[in-house]
């Protein structure tokens, strides 16, 4: 009987031994790892040089509070640095990084960024992540929120376009509907030199005369550097008033 027993004992010992190891690495295994990469060797600058955006992950606890999350650029003649707010989870999420110029001006070509991701889990835990990134030229057009209606039926509105020293304008159009009919205008290229340019642009349609009121509109603006070609859009709803 006395062995018996020992017997169950040791067994039982033995379970509640491989139920607490199961356990341990079934949690092991829903822990989340911290992580933070840099995504693609591709970014953007905007049209005055001021600040860079690249795309990263990252993965972390929801639980877990954000010591640092910080990158920074580095270029010849110019370097960044900024902070981002990383998204959380057992995912790895997306992350848009936008990097404020410290010193000089940011340009198109080769930079390099590092970003690094501190959480309080216990004691901090750390990652980061360094890569190498092409920087493009990016453009920028901004629709004015009134157009004016013409004698002749037409609209005139003015659009603002933005575009680095490095590249060339190659214009744009607008398109603007007012709920009855569609009407298109197009503009040559403006100067890119870092400096907002205004053009004032005429839009007709074929199909009548536009109306006071409210409206759909959107603008495109393109450049050109290196071969390649970059646009930008503006949607909004403006108004259409009398000349």
């Amino acid at each position: 009987m006395g062995s018996t027993v020992l017997i169950r004992r040791l067994a039982l010992a033995t379970l509640v031994g491989l139920l607490v190891a199961g356990g341990a690495q079934a949690a092991q295994a829903h822990r989340t790892e911290l992580q933070v990469q840099i995504d693609s060797d591709q970014s953007s600058i905007t049209p005055d040089g001021r600040s860079m955006r690249f795309h990263i992950t990252t993965k972390c606890d929801m639980k877990w509070t954000i010591v640092e999350a910080t990158a920074t650029v580095t270029q010849s003649g110019a370097s960044g640095e900024g902070s981002f707010t990383p998204r959380c989870g057992r995912i790895p999420y997306g992350v848009t990084v936008t990097v404020p110029v410290v010193d000089g001006t940011f340009h198109t070509g080769p930079a390099q960024a590092h970003v690094v991701l501190v959480v309080g889990q216990g004691p901090n835990k750390r990652a980061e992540d360094s890569g190498s990134l092409r920087v493009r030229p990016s453009v920028s057009a901004f629709l004015d929120d009134t157009a004016t209606l013409q004698g002749d039926g037409s609209l005139v509105i003015d659009v603002t376009v933005t575009c680095p020293m490095s590249a060339v304008g190659r214009g744009g159009q607008v398109r603007i509907y007012d709920g009855r009919i569609v009407g298109t205008g197009t503009f040559g290229p403006t100067p890119c030199d870092a400096l907002p340019h205004t053009v004032s642009v005429s839009v007709g349609s074929p199909d009548g005369s536009f109306q006071v009121g409210s409206a759909e509109a959107s603008a495109w603006a393109s450049i050109e550097e290196g071969g390649d070609f970059f646009s930008s859009f503006d949607l909004r709803t403006i108004q259409i008033v009398h000349a």
